[in-house]
């Protein structure tokens, strides 16, 4: 049996466009966003770091800030593991995780 999966890939595939022509974009499309990911949870890290030795963060804000940014590292070694495996689709979902986990680090420090 042959599995079918990624809706996108298959459409692609329907509309006459090759795997070759499409995966490529998709990988590197993936590719991007994870370097992407990876440098705004870097800065994400040294701006928590910062606003915790000012004392910008304290208590409660300080325990979720941190949570937030676990939540983001653990999406990381997602993406990371899913672009090990070749899984593109996974890659970004991952990246979508942890950017929402950063910006919502990021929001909680601004305050």
């Amino acid at each position: 049996a042959l599995a079918l999966g990624g809706c996108s890939s298959l459409q692609s595939l329907l509309s006459g466009d090759s795997l070759a022509q499409t995966a490529p974009v998709a990988s590197v499309d993936a590719e991007k966003a994870l370097a992407v990911a990876h440098l705004a949870y870097q800065a994400a890290g040294v701006t928590l770091e910062q606003a915790a030795e000012s004392g910008a963060l304290k208590g409660e804000d300080a325990h979720t800030a941190q949570a937030l940014f676990d939540k983001a590292g653990a999406a990381l070694d997602a993406a990371d593991a899913a672009d090990a495996a070749l899984n593109a689709q996974g890659v970004i979902e991952a990246v979508t995780e942890a950017e929402t986990a950063i910006a919502e680090l990021e929001s909680l420090i601004k305050k």
